[in-house]
């Protein structure tokens, strides 16, 4: 009789917070069987306002979100468009008001020339559950929750993960296991693999409180978060959940677990009085900036925390980690589905760790832009002098956390260069900007965002292959023969828009499935040189040796050699 067994999955998951599951979302819409596995219990509907330890999505995780298909989940799941979205400096919510960093409401923003989207208010109580049921609508992706991995082993098979489980001990096995555990990975520690950085900021506490009808009880009005500033400096942040009643207090350097009391009493300092609240949860945690020394080991990988921890300041550290699972997710396909060459995958580590490196010391900056000379002994004096430094304090935090809160350029503006599968034109590379963004399509940069007509973007143009856009040149079809000899998924795009062309400014552009352009040239090269190309990006062409920087290197300062594949 034949065994009812089920196949094994080619992916073993650890972790099943927000970039678990967008990598499983990711392996499962391309086919891939996927194991996502979590130590913790299976939620119940939507999780517990505890568990909205991200509030924030980027635009370019919003980017990842339109093309998965789930972009008005993310958009429409509640979030009030009339709601305030300003950040407001004050000393109580009833106190002076020091400054604000205005932003439009969701209903006010206009359309950004950076991007078909934006980012917008979407905690992780609602984002992570809208992941789940996509990766599960895929038919693809098994869940395993109170199962926490323990050991594993690798070799050139596979990976044979132990798993302590309800049943007791079992063995799992996949092609490939991927670490996204969290900043204490237990998948890092076992391969040995050391972090570097800033391992102790502070130690701060989140509480998770509900404050019925907040906003009629100060002058303030309705706003995104509001930043409590005293005389020793910022100590603490109010940031609305839901828009409604729900808000999630931030103390600095504070941690008052077990002391309910003492938190109230902190609730009714921020508001300026006594207020009605109901504490939902509390959370203690370590504020650090760490980046591991490598971000993969043989058939084993890291993503998001478990690869680079941030400060939650800016809230890059999720928006960083979910470019992890979307540039490992399409390479991982391609390994098992038969068209990469072996060194796609090594350049996982060499193309994001610089990456996560740059936001991870943003991330840094902008704890220090919210704490550095925030303070005034003068600042709740009704005199002159107080008056004075209200205007010194609150100007500094406007003018620089302006860069924390609306900084477009780190999330479009990274490269995805040196990189052994990304084709160089020669073309300059522009001075890193991580705040303003100015659009690119030289290899490496994210292709650049441009109307077509009413709803459509070029980036709608990128499915889960490669794409070619063509701008008008001759001899496209040498290139998709290219590809169709080496099984490379590829779609042709003729675009006619001068505005396009413009701003991509060549006849061919090749843009991988992470939305990143490959390569791109004015003329279509011939057959052998398409074949160069196509074995190139797959990964099956020249290598590039990357030189591990054990302080974690910022773009650029990988040292490139060319070797033989």
């Amino acid at each position: 009789m034949a065994s009812s067994k089920p196949p094994d999955p080619a992916v073993l998951v650890a972790g099943a917070g927000p970039i678990g599951l967008a990598l499983a979302a990711e392996l499962g819409r391309r086919g891939i069987r996927t194991l996502l596995m979590d130590a913790g219990p299976e939620p119940l509907g939507d999780r517990q306002p505890g568990d909205a330890k991200m509030i924030q999505v980027s635009v370019r995780t919003m980017e990842f979100c339109r093309q998965l298909g789930v972009g008005s989940q993310v958009r429409d799941w509640g979030f009030p468009p009339d709601h305030g979205l300003d950040s407001v400096f004050v000393t109580t919510l009833t106190g002076y008001e020091l400054g604000r960093v205005r932003t439009p409401t969701l209903a006010e923003m206009p359309d950004s020339p950076a991007s078909p989207e934006r980012d917008r208010p979407c905690p992780q109580t609602w984002f992570d559950p809208i992941l789940r049921r996509f990766a599960m609508d895929t038919g693809n992706v098994a869940f395993r929750y109170r199962t926490r991995l323990v050991s594993f082993a690798q070799d050139t098979d596979g990976v044979r993960a132990t798993v302590e489980a309800p049943g007791g001990q079992q063995t799992l096995r996949g092609d490939y296991l991927v670490g996204c555990d969290g900043a204490g990975s237990t998948v890092r520690s076992l391969l040995g693999i050391e972090v570097r950085g800033e391992r102790h900021l502070d130690r701060s506490m989140s509480v998770y409180v509900t404050i019925p009808g907040l906003d009629g009880l100060h002058d303030k009005g309705s706003a995104y978060r509001y930043v409590m500033v005293g005389p020793a400096g910022t100590w603490a942040v109010l940031t609305t959940i839901d828009g409604r009643d729900l808000y999630r207090l931030q103390l600095i350097g504070v941690d008052l677990s077990g002391r309910e009391d003492e938190i109230i009493q902190v609730l009714h300092r921020c508001a300026g009085a006594q207020v009605p609240c109901t504490i939902e949860g509390v959370s203690a945690w370590e504020r650090k900036m760490t980046v591991a020394d490598r971000f993969s080991d043989g058939r084993v990988f890291l993503a998001g925390d478990a690869a680079h921890a941030h400060p939650p300041n800016g809230g890059l550290g999720m928006n960083t980690g979910i470019p992890d699972a979307w540039d490992l997710g399409w390479k991982l396909a391609a390994v098992l589905q038969g068209w990469a060459g072996e060194t796609l995958l090594d350049s996982y580590d060499i193309e994001r760790r610089p990456v996560c490196h740059r936001a991870a010391q943003e991330s840094l900056r902008d704890y220090r832009r919210l704490l550095d000379d925030s303070g005034d002994p003068h600042l709740l004096e009704d005199t002159p002098e107080g008056a004075k430094a209200r205007e010194r304090v609150g100007s500094r935090l406007v003018a620089e956390n302006e860069r924390s809160w609306h900084p477009v350029g780190v999330h479009l503006g990274y490269l995805t260069f040196p990189s052994p599968v990304v084709v160089d034109d020669g073309s300059a590379v522009a001075e890193d900007d991580t705040y303003h963004y100015v659009p690119s399509a030289r290899p490496g940069a994210r292709a650049p965002h441009v109307w077509l007509g009413a709803g459509r973007s070029t980036l709608d143009l990128f499915g889960p292959g490669f794409t070619l856009l063509d701008f008008g040149g001759q001899g496209a079809d040498r290139f998709a023969e290219a590809a169709s000899r080496r099984g490379v998924p590829l779609r042709v795009c003729r675009v006619a828009s001068e505005t396009a062309a413009s701003l991509y400014e060549r006849s061919f552009v090749l843009v991988r499935p992470d939305g990143h352009v490959a390569w791109r040239g004015d003329v279509s090269p011939g057959a052998t040189e398409s074949l160069r190309i196509i074995d190139t990006v797959r990964g099956a062409g020249p290598r590039i040796a990357a030189r591990r920087s054990v302080v974690g290197p910022a773009p650029g300062q990988f040292a490139v050699s060319r070797q033989p594949a």
